[in-house]
């Protein structure tokens, strides 16, 4: 029979465990932002942590769970941002702006453009693909629930909603992969302002 840790004990290792994986997390996508996907092996993560591979693969198993745990740490960051929005209270063009500005801040944030690369670099892995566009569309999910919490007092069909999602996406998705493939990428403050524009005219078409 083997012993069970005290409390306290047990504890601390869940901590110690859960710093060293954000630790780890965090090495990855500085070495992806940083090197770019295919430059960013385990040793060169390892080193970005300062730990050994082992290490590494003691706490996440093989590099395929690491990335998609790179993915899932990206994108609830991203959603994370949404969840500080300001409620209905301001005036809608207001609240378009702060919703496409925290979206892009979250899009341009290192562990995003990490995330994308990754999805693009491994979409040829169909069981990396099932579990990481699984979590993706739940993330979408979340954002669906958050856009229609902000403009709850829209009176527009639901299909319009869904065509100024789509606008807002592939807009973001095209400056992310601009940003990760263009060095001395343009400031997309006009980008981002044209694309407000346009939600605002889909949300209050008559």
């Amino acid at each position: 029979m083997t012993a069970s840790l005290p409390g306290n004990v047990a504890g601390a290792q869940v901590a110690r465990s859960e710093s060293t994986r954000a630790r780890v997390l965090d090495a990855a996508i500085a070495c992806i932002a940083e090197e770019g996907f295919q430059a960013s092996n385990l040793s060169r993560i390892a080193r970005h942590a300062g730990m050994t591979t082992g290490a590494i693969q003691h706490q996440f198993g093989d590099k395929a769970t690491l990335l998609a745990e790179v993915i899932e740490r990206g994108f609830e960051r991203l959603v994370d941002r949404l969840t500080r929005l300001p409620g209905g209270a301001l005036p809608v063009g207001e609240r378009v702006d702060a919703l496409v500005g925290a979206l892009w801040e979250g899009y341009d944030a290192s562990s995003t453009r990490a995330s994308l690369e990754i999805l693009l670099a491994m979409r040829g892995d169909e069981a990396f693909q099932r579990r990481s566009l699984a979590f993706v569309a739940a993330m979408a999910e979340r954002i669906d629930r958050i856009w229609m919490g902000t403009f709850w007092d829209i009176d527009c069909p639901r299909g319009r909603h869904v065509e100024a999602q789509r606008l807002v996406f592939s807009t973001l998705n095209g400056l992310a992969l601009e940003r990760i493939l263009v060095p001395g990428m343009p400031d997309p403050a006009r980008d981002l302002a044209r694309l407000s524009r346009g939600v605002l005219a889909i949300l209050e078409e008559e």
